[in-house]
């Protein structure tokens, strides 16, 4: 598996008994902690999560995004916005990408959880104008991620690896 670069999300990274001691960027293929950013909202909890690109993968990627949404007792409704985010983001990495590996990383911050997929692509995606379209076949899922989410974007790490994210407000259950 590819070794992938620290997230640039949110600052001060407090891990769960359930996932992962944090460990250092230098440790080869480690989850590695978010770097700080002044301003930006703590991080109360994070997951995260690297498979090898396949259809299947996508519902593991999914699956693990349920379980964090019930272990930070977010509301039925905010977590089928996370999984439905989930599901657009991590499928555009695998069909779109070019690379073997994906990796999925969720902070959660008390009132959103940001949702970073990284993987190895040569285009920052884009909502293509037919998406809008009654006759759309294909082509929706940025559409999707665009109005369930407060926010998204995505850009290149500098070393071959695309991030998208995507910003979701939530509220507890």
């Amino acid at each position: 598996m590819t070794a992938l670069p620290p997230p640039s999300g949110p600052s001060s990274p407090q891990p769960s008994a359930h996932d992962h001691a944090p460990r250092t960027s230098a440790d080869p293929g480690a989850d590695a902690v978010p770097d700080s950013q002044p301003g930006a909202a703590p991080v109360y909890d994070w997951t995260a999560l690297a498979l090898p690109a396949s259809p299947q993968a996508a519902s593991r990627f999914r699956r693990h995004a349920v379980g964090a949404v019930h272990r930070w007792g977010l509301h039925r409704e905010s977590g089928e916005t996370i999984e439905a985010c989930v599901s657009e983001l991590v499928t555009n990495a695998i069909v779109h990408g070019v690379g073997r590996d994906v990796l999925m990383m969720m902070y959660y911050t008390g009132d959103s959880v940001l949702t970073e997929v990284f993987g190895h692509a040569h285009d920052e995606p884009e909502i293509p104008a037919t998406a809008r379209s009654d006759d759309a076949e294909s082509g929706r899922g940025l559409l999707i991620v665009d109005t369930l989410a407060k926010d998204w974007g995505s850009e290149h790490t500098g070393l071959g690896l695309l991030r998208v994210w995507a910003s979701i407000a939530v509220f507890g259950g």
